[in-house]
């Protein structure tokens, strides 16, 4: 088909995409507020939590799978996804309010049992999502509006998670302090939730191009695994989310301890997602010029050149963070969207090939992937913090915090330079994507002339 027949009309997109902001609204605080509100509000041990909200993920090596699977073979007057995706906001919703405003004493117990709710509701919203959005449309350049206006969504998510607390405390007093502001973000969450996955499901239809799955759950995962395509790209975002949940986890000691800033956190970061809101679009359309491939090599090695700049930020240096930070987001913004969208054309390659709908066990391994990477990652980067000597409590001398700038940034520039050399070597582009379509036409043609012989 042509772009214009592909063409999806903008209202459609906004109803798809606006559930990414609740999503994000909900669990981006778990890497940016948890560990320094539940160490230094609550009094839980640093190493503690980064262990806790490691294992809270282990549980998705199971459910991630389990799920991409049954969604794949769910048959439903409602559709495939949806129903899983009403489920999912419901668990959600409550573990983000009961996590993020706990009512009683908090314990490690507390922590694990609600962060554990809180990542399977975001599996069962989310595989069926990816999935259902890999899906939606057949055109290269067109899946890449669908993941950027998602994306757009997921960043704006994190401007509410930042602004909304700054603004409250402007006004009320309250929401400047980060245990305050992780409170209205809980709050709000029991809103965002139902509401904006609701939109979804009653606006948008269901696009079912290949027969459900048959084969065997293991059959699917060795499928997914022997394709060569999907692991560069997979490898390359697992590389680039491992940074970023590292650098979630250490920005907020970061601010606090090395630049002496704790009032203005949310404010500081304000400008961070701004300038991936206002970038996204520009890298959207530079892939349409240039292509997918090029445009994440681009951004990767322009994110490397920026992040040692936080090296340059002591005591004090809060407008140095301030633009570096900003810096950071317009080098960074294309990174979830380009990645989806490169996703998404790796699945329609394999559903052709398979003859029926592989989405699900697809994006299974990609969100267990993601979830365990973003778990290691809080596994390591705390515990090893804590192990040097830092005091999340205060305390640090010089050495503390240089081990603590020095963590912050080394390991996210050396995951962004792996990941662009595996996507290097990713080889699809328009032009091969649309070679192969002819010839699984051509063989489903040859086929069908048999049969009918």
């Amino acid at each position: 088909m042509s772009l214009s027949e592909e063409k999806i009309p903008r209202s459609k997109l906004v109803a798809f995409g606006i559930p990414e902001y609740a999503i994000y609204l909900s669990s981006i605080p778990i890497t940016l507020y948890i560990p320094y509100v539940y160490s230094a509000d609550f009094g839980l041990e640093l190493a503690h939590i980064g262990l806790i909200l490691m294992l809270a993920r282990i549980s998705d090596v199971i459910t991630d799978p389990l799920i991409g699977f049954l969604s794949d073979r769910t048959k439903s007057r409602f559709g495939r996804r949806k129903p899983w995706m009403a489920v999912g906001a419901v668990v959600m919703m409550t573990a983000a309010f009961l996590l993020f405003n706990p009512k009683e004493e908090v314990t490690n117990s507390y922590l694990l049992v609600w962060s554990m709710l809180l990542w399977l509701g975001w599996t069962m919203i989310n595989i069926p999502y990816y999935a259902w959005g890999a899906e939606l449309s057949g055109n290269y350049d067109e899946r890449t509006r669908i993941t950027g206006w998602r994306q757009v969504f997921a960043y704006a998510g994190n401007v509410t998670v930042l602004a909304l607390p700054a603004m409250a405390n402007e006004i009320t007093g309250f929401g400047g302090l980060p245990k305050e502001g992780l409170t209205i973000i809980g709050s709000l969450a029991l809103i965002a939730l139902p509401s904006t996955v609701a939109i979804c499901l009653f606006l948008v239809p269901e696009k079912n191009s290949y027969g459900s799955s048959t084969a065997s759950l293991t059959t699917n995962f060795k499928a997914v695994w022997k394709n060569g395509s999907f692991k560069l790209v997979w490898i390359a975002f697992m590389l680039k989310y491992m940074g970023a949940a590292w650098g979630s986890a250490l920005f907020m000691l970061f601010a606090v301890h090395v630049v002496g800033e704790k009032e203005n956190v949310a404010a500081i970061l304000l400008g961070h997602y701004f300038l991936q809101l206002l970038t996204l679009p520009l890298w959207v359309k530079l892939s349409e010029r240039i292509g997918k491939k090029e445009t994440y090599i681009i951004g990767g090695i322009l994110f490397t050149l920026v992040i040692p700049l936080f090296l340059l930020i002591g005591n004090g240096d809060t407008w140095l963070l301030v633009f570096v930070l900003a810096c950071v987001g317009a080098s960074g913004s294309y990174f979830t969207a380009i990645s989806m969208s490169m996703k998404a054309d790796v699945i329609e390659i394999a559903s052709q090939r398979a003859g029926e709908n592989v989405a699900g066990a697809y994006i299974a391994i990609w969100s267990l992937g993601q979830k365990m990477i973003g778990a290691v990652a809080l596994g390591i980067c705390l515990p090893l913090l804590q192990y040097l000597g830092f005091d999340p409590q205060g305390g640090n001398g010089a050495r503390e915090l240089q081990i603590l700038s020095l963590m912050y940034v080394v390991p996210q520039a050396l995951m962004y330079v792996g990941a662009v050399a595996f996507v290097w070597r990713y080889p699809i582009n328009a032009q091969r994507l649309n070679r192969m379509r002819d010839s699984f036409e051509r063989r489903r043609a040859r086929i069908g002339n048999r049969l009918t012989a």
